[in-house]
Order: C-alpha cells, then sequence, then structure tokens
C-alpha cells in the first residue's frame, strides 16, 4: 500500500483543457498544499521582434502592471498581497510570463487580476514615457553587472543582430523610440486569447478553475486577424570577442550550438551539462575550483529554445588565469568527446538529474512553469516517468557526441571581459585566446 502511494505522489495529475476563447489551461492538483501558483503564458518574447522593436515585449510586460481599464497600479499589487499572495512577471526569448501565488481560497481574485492584467490593459502614453525612464536605468545596472553584459556581448556574438542575439531589455535607443501606436499594435499581434496558455498548479478544483477562467476571457474579443512576426530558429556563428572595461575580474563565457526543446538530443546535453559543471560535484568544479583553485564560480547551461538551442561555461577569475582556465575547460570537453563519461559518472549524474526533478515536483511553482512551457510548445504535458525514460536512455556514445560539438565545423564562440590597459593588449590577449583553441584541438 506505501509503495502505491509513493508511485501515486510522482505520477502527474496535470490535464490540458481547450477553452472556448481558444486558449489551453493546464491544470495539476496539489491536494496536500493551502495554495496555487498561477500563470499566463503568451507566446512571445525578444525573438519575436524586428530590429526597431527590440525590448518591446520586455517594455509590455512593465507596462501591464501600470494600470487597466479596471485597476490602478496600486490596486493591481494590492489585490494580491494583501492577502499575503505575491505577483510578478517575466519576459524571456520566447515568450513573456505572467504570474502570482496565493492561499487556495483566492482562486477568483488570482484569475481576474491576471486576466485583467492580460487583456485590459491601459497603456497611457504618460505612463509609457515614465516607464522608459525605469527600463533605461534597468539596462544601465544590467550592463554595470560584468557577468550580465559580457552574456550579452557573446550572444550577440553567436546569434548576430536578430532577436535571439539582441539583449531582451532593448537598447536605450530602442526604448525611447518607443511610441503608444508601437505599443499597441505589437501588444495587439501578440496578446490574444488564443494564444494564451494558463497554467495552474495547487489546491485547486479544476472544473471550477474552467468556469471562472471561461467567464473571465468572454469579454475580450479574439484578435486572431492580426498576426505578429515569427520567432524562427536561432543561428550561430563562431565568434571570439575580447572586451575591456574597469572590472576587479575576468570574466569568460564560451559556447557552441546544442539542440532544442524540439530534439530527442536535449537529454544528452542535460547529461552533459550536469557532468562538467552543473553542480559541486561535476569535473570542471573539481578540476577548476576544488583541484587548482584558479575560479570562484563555474557554470555550464543548456539554453534550449523551441528549434534550436546554445550551451554555454561562464567563469569568473584573475586575468592571469584565464588562460589556464580555458585550457582546461576546452581539455575536459575534448576528453568527454574522446573518451565519454565512465559506467559510474553516468549513473551518477542520472541519479542526480533524477532527484533533482523529484525536487522540482515538491513546488507548484515549478510544476506550474514546468506545465506552462511544455503546453505552450508542445501542446501536451510530459509527466515525470516520460522524462526519466529518455534520460536513462542516454549512452556514452550520446555524451560523447554532445562534447564533440565543442570541436566540430562550427566551432565555438567565446567572449572575455578584463581590464586590459596595456596598449594592443585585447589583440594580444585575442591571438593567445586562438592559440590555446588550436592546441588542445590539435592534442597538445
Amino acid at each position: 500500500m506505501q509503495m502505491k502511494l509513493q508511485k501515486e505522489k510522482k505520477r502527474s495529475l496535470a490535464e490540458v483543457r481547450k477553452l472556448s476563447s481558444g486558449a489551453r489551461l493546464v491544470v495539476e492538483v496539489m491536494p496536500f498544499l493551502e495554495s496555487f501558483s498561477l500563470g499566463f503564458m503568451m507566446p512571445v518574447g525578444s525573438a519575436y521582434e524586428s530590429a526597431p522593436l527590440s525590448g518591446m515585449s520586455h517594455f509590455i510586460e512593465h507596462m501591464l502592471f501600470k494600470g487597466t481599464r479596471r485597476r490602478n497600479p496600486k490596486q493591481i499589487v494590492q489585490a494580491i498581497e494583501r492577502v499575503g499572495g505575491a505577483i510578478n512577471a517575466s519576459t524571456g526569448r520566447e515568450s513573456t510570463h505572467i504570474y502570482c501565488r496565493v492561499a487556495s481560497s483566492r482562486l477568483e481574485v488570482a484569475l481576474d487580476v491576471l486576466t485583467d492584467l492580460a487583456f485590459n490593459p491601459l497603456f497611457d502614453p504618460e505612463a509609457i514615457e515614465k516607464e522608459k525612464q525605469v527600463i533605461i536605468e534597468e539596462i544601465k545596472m544590467h550592463e554595470d553587472d560584468p557577468a550580465e553584459l559580457i552574456f550579452d556581448r557573446f550572444i550577440r556574438g553567436v546569434h548576430g543582430n536578430t532577436g535571439f542575439g539582441r539583449p531582451i531589455l532593448g537598447s536605450e535607443q530602442t526604448v525611447k523610440a518607443f511610441t503608444p501606436e508601437m505599443v499597441w499594435d505589437f501588444y495587439f499581434a501578440h496578446y490574444k486569447p488564443s494564444s494564451l496558455v494558463v497554467s495552474i498548479a495547487g489546491d485547486v478544483d479544476p472544473d471550477k478553475v474552467e468556469s471562472l477562467l471561461e467567464k473571465k476571457l468572454k469579454g475580450f474579443r479574439r484578435r486572431d486577424e492580426k498576426r505578429g512576426r515569427r520567432a524562427g530558429s536561432p543561428k550561430f556563428k563562431p565568434s571570439l570577442m575580447v572586451y575591456s572595461k574597469d572590472v576587479e575580474q575576468t570574466s569568460l563565457v564560451m559556447g557552441f550550438p546544442a539542440p532544442g526543446l524540439d530534439s530527442a538530443e536535449r537529454y544528452a546535453f542535460l547529461v552533459l551539462d550536469a557532468i562538467t559543471a552543473g553542480g559541486m560535484m561535476s569535473r570542471l568544479f573539481q578540476q577548476i575550483r576544488e583541484k587548482r583553485g584558479l575560479v570562484y564560480s563555474i557554470d555550464s547551461s543548456h539554453h534550449a529554445y523551441s528549434s534550436g538551442g546554445l550551451f554555454t561555461v561562464e567563469a569568473g577569475m584573475s586575468e592571469k588565469n584565464l588562460l589556464r582556465v580555458l585550457y582546461l575547460v576546452l581539455k575536459e570537453f575534448k576528453k568527454l568527446a574522446e573518451e565519454g563519461p565512465g559506467k559510474r559518472e553516468l549513473a551518477d549524474t542520472k541519479l542526480y538529474l533524477k532527484g533533482n526533478w523529484a525536487l522540482g515536483l515538491e513546488s507548484s511553482w515549478m510544476r506550474m512553469v514546468r506545465n506552462a512551457v511544455s503546453v505552450l510548445l508542445f501542446d501536451k504535458v510530459q509527466s515525470y516517468e516520460e522524462a526519466v525514460e529518455e534520460l536513462e536512455a542516454v549512452r556514452r556514445e550520446d555524451v560523447m557526441r554532445a562534447a564533440s560539438k565543442v570541436f566540430d565545423r562550427d566551432g565555438i564562440g567565446i567572449a572575455v571581459l578584463s581590464r586590459f590597459n596595456e596598449e594592443g593588449s585585447v589583440q594580444k590577449v585575442e591571438e593567445k585566446l586562438r592559440e590555446t583553441i588550436e592546441r588542445v584541438s590539435s592534442g597538445g
């Protein structure tokens, strides 16, 4: 009996329903909670923007909170926060997410507030001008963070002047040029009930959620007649960029092409991520930080989009350690490409990932986001068991093939930020970086 209950806890209870407006609702019941997490996800982000509209998705995300026809800015947050809840939003490359978390008894209020935000904005011209200044300050703050700055430069280098390569925040120039007409045009092209994915996880009744949501969305006309720009797929080009700025630490980002969420290969890259720098037992953490003390932080990530992606390694160190760190990173990838992970290492990595996913199942927030992304991209929810099955199918050869992408014909992208004071030192560093890459590639 106990074994059966344990299995039931892991089994996904998520259910997807199509509403009359065309919106999709995914509900996952977690009856042991006293709250729920609710998210409205729209398929729009920086990848959907033309160059003059760079930053518009993020700008609209901000403007949704600056007043609706029923609520002023204070009333929007007050409706959720006065009962102990939390409300916020985020913008990515391919989606914009408005979300909240509140007690179970506040279901109707939460649905009403998020529906109001998504489909009843005011976009007051005076508020638009004021918010431009707020976002320009956010851009400046972003540029003052060396890690954020170099990652943006790296992305621009490998993806170029495209929606995948430009900053999600846009630039000071593009944001200043936004007009109310531009905001409304972009909004109507992308914010439609038929495009919406509503995800909710927690102590809720699915039928009640559906009934309430049908009523909330009923008053909004369909806007399907106006179509927005499509995101497409990211293109990768090898690049080597060195920047000088008055910083205390040298920042390194390197990366190479990786599969998207539409590829079965993504599980091999998840394993590669965990093996290289996914945790404190990873190879790069052990070899570069623990064994040699060359860095404080070193991380890897698989940035998977709906089609195509990017695998990156990021590290911070003293300038004198830069070439040594790059050499060791490349050597580990070359070793994985030629020898693959050991049998025990592969098994332990899979165990680590399964445990990490299992911990995520205890969070209504994690389930809500996971389900929303899955339905937005694939119109279905992948269960924990299905994900584990895909993970278990990853072989040593799959990880070797993933690691070999570093040295294939597409090459790699590298960006470095440090305080280079000597004349010509940027060019000298570029030459030394190329020499290091060639040295590893040729077996040195």
